[in-house]
């Protein structure tokens, strides 16, 4: 085989030419292809860290809203444990009290009639004095007496106000949707 000539070198190189031509008019519409799929990829995640805010907000109102289920939880369990602190405590002096009332019964019975057959004129003088207690308390009653306990409220907790929600971001009729349900 021969040396190339200068000649066939410049054929080759008008060939490569030619080639390099095809190449960049072949790939400029693609370039032109690839800046509109970078645009819409650009878009897209826009519109996903749009969103993305958007669910950040209702998750900060949500947790609001547990704080204060959970001090009203609070105040709940606060009432009850006085509910059942004030029915044991209850429970305990109604037991004790029933049975130093039955046996008082029982003793008041007998000393009341042995005292009447013992003073018959003392027994009647006692009636009179309580028929005159009688029309005195009607007039003027007596004080009632103080109630055994005070009902201490527990802390409530103010109504949550109405959560902030974001506004969610409508689709443009000509973009691609921004969220599944789109």
């Amino acid at each position: 085989m021969a040396d190339p000539t200068v000649g066939d070198v410049f054929n080759q190189l008008v060939l490569v030419n030619g080639k390099l031509d095809n190449i960049d008019t072949n790939t400029f519409g693609q370039a032109n292809a690839i800046n509109i799929l970078d645009a819409d990829v650009n878009k897209g995640f826009k519109a996903t860290v749009d969103i993305l805010k958007t669910v950040a907000q209702v998750e900060v109102e949500t947790l609001k809203l547990i704080f204060h289920l959970t001090q009203q939880t609070d105040t709940m369990i606060c009432a009850l444990e006085h509910i059942a602190k004030n029915t044991c405590e209850i429970l305990t002096q109604v037991t004790i009290q029933t049975g130093l009332q039955t046996r008082i019964l029982d003793d008041a019975d007998l000393l009341r009639a042995i005292a009447e057959s013992a003073y018959p004129g003392a027994a009647l003088e006692q009636q009179r004095l309580a028929t005159l207690r009688s029309e005195i308390e009607r007039c003027c009653p007596p004080e009632d007496p103080r109630p055994a306990c005070s009902y201490q409220p527990c802390f409530q907790p103010k109504p949550a106000p109405m959560p902030e929600l974001p506004k969610i971001p409508k689709d443009d009729p000509g973009s691609t949707p921004t969220h599944p349900n789109g």
